[in-house]
């Protein structure tokens, strides 16, 4: 009996020892996909890192007359980094809002392509020259969303330009961040353009998970999604784009790529579908890389949006 007992003990204690490497080594491994993918960090980008070709352009942008770089603070005291563009003959204030793992930059090219909006970039909370260690991929960056509107409306009170509407444009990541900045906060602008969105947070973690890594479902994902919730101070399962939308008085045009294999156009459908503003449209453009359609349909884009602009604040008869 007494060697049984020992025998027992040693199988449950070398048992017990297996599930404890086993579970650390799945943390461990969860831990480095999710630093991979939402810590700060700097990327290579076309055989550059991120922060050289930012520095790029930014040594370009610095030079124009109308760049002025500004700072403020963020709902919860994060400090992010801007560039405010003033234009003499300005029909709106525009707050620009990046994408995933990319800075404010490299939302250059909407400068020159609507010359009569004054213009707010800024980095997202863990991006760029903005402080901060984690993206949360639109939860709590939409805090970032409500400074940015804020701190444009106060430079319009100063210029005395308030009669101007204020809109804010959101790309990817930034879109989700500004739905759910719009939902929090009704008076955040008086119309949004949101390009190449995604309908749910937790979809879109899982199609990069399967896209970025060979490991198995089970037990990776759960885990990761755990660690990114506690890490990043959100719930995966609560940022929801499409059911934001459906709390949203203001005119929304959604924009989406026919064939963007990052974030498939029927997110866009999912979140059209949701629309309370009878001024909300919707452009599926020609077949397109991810978040592309400004660069490589320009003249498309430029009209499309303005026409939108135009209608959306016609006085209702």
């Amino acid at each position: 009996m007494i060697i049984k007992y020992e025998v027992l003990k040693k199988v449950v204690l070398y048992t017990l020892m297996a599930c404890i490497i086993a579970g650390a080594i799945v943390i461990g491994i969860s831990y480095q996909v999710l630093a991979e993918l939402t810590f700060a960090g700097d990327r290579v980008v076309y055989g550059k890192r991120l922060s050289d070709l930012a520095l790029e352009v930014r040594t370009e942008l610095l030079k124009r007359p109308d760049l002025t770089p500004v700072s403020f603070e963020s709902v919860d005291g994060v400090t992010l980094s801007g560039f405010l563009i003033e234009r003499k003959e300005a029909k709106y204030n525009a707050v620009l809002c990046h994408g995933y793992r990319s800075v404010k930059e490299f939302m250059y090219g909407y400068i020159d392509l609507f010359p009569d909006w004054n213009i707010l970039l800024f980095d997202f909370r863990s991006h760029g020259n903005s402080d901060g260690k984690i993206t949360s991929l639109g939860y709590n960056e939409a805090k970032d969303v409500i400074a940015a509107a804020d701190y444009m409306k106060a430079y319009a009170k100063r210029k005395h330009i308030t009669q101007l509407p204020t809109i804010v444009l959101g790309f990817s990541m930034g879109g989700a961040a500004t739905l759910k900045a719009a939902d929090t906060d009704p008076a955040l602008a008086d119309a949004l353009i949101i390009d190449s969105t995604y309908a749910q947070l937790n979809s879109t973690i899982l199609k990069a998970f399967s896209s970025k890594t060979l490991l198995p479902f089970y037990p990776f994902f759960p885990v990761i999604t755990w660690l990114f919730s506690y890490l990043a101070a959100c719930d995966i399962y609560q940022m929801n784009p499409d059911e934001c939308v459906s709390h949203i008085q203001k005119p929304i045009l959604f924009i989406h790529a026919a064939t963007d294999s990052f974030v498939p156009s029927k997110n866009v459908l999912q979140l059209y579908s949701n629309v309370q503003n009878k001024r909300s449209k919707i452009w599926i453009g020609p077949p397109c890389r991810h978040g592309s359609l400004h660069t490589y349909y320009e003249n498309q884009y430029r009209h499309k949006v303005n026409k939108f602009l135009t209608k959306a604040f016609i006085p209702e008869v």
